[in-house]
């Protein structure tokens, strides 16, 4: 690696891609924890039962009011 000065560019350029998304990865995990927000799996899963939690309580807290 660091070799060829004709490809060295190159080479430069995709250390750097690579360390700036791995940071772009941790940075993203650390701001999800200082703000507690659901990371992992439980963000996939925390999507979908927000929605369904409204439409429960759309359909079954307007019931009970009656």
């Amino acid at each position: 690696m660091f070799n060829n000065p004709n490809t060295l560019w190159l080479e430069i350029l995709v250390v750097t891609v690579t360390i700036a998304f791995l940071l772009f990865i941790i940075g993203r995990y650390i701001y999800k924890k200082a703000k507690h927000l659901p990371t992992g799996d439980c963000a996939y899963c925390h999507k979908g039962t927000k929605k369904m939690l409204d439409e429960y309580h759309k359909c079954y807290c307007q019931n009970k009011n009656k």
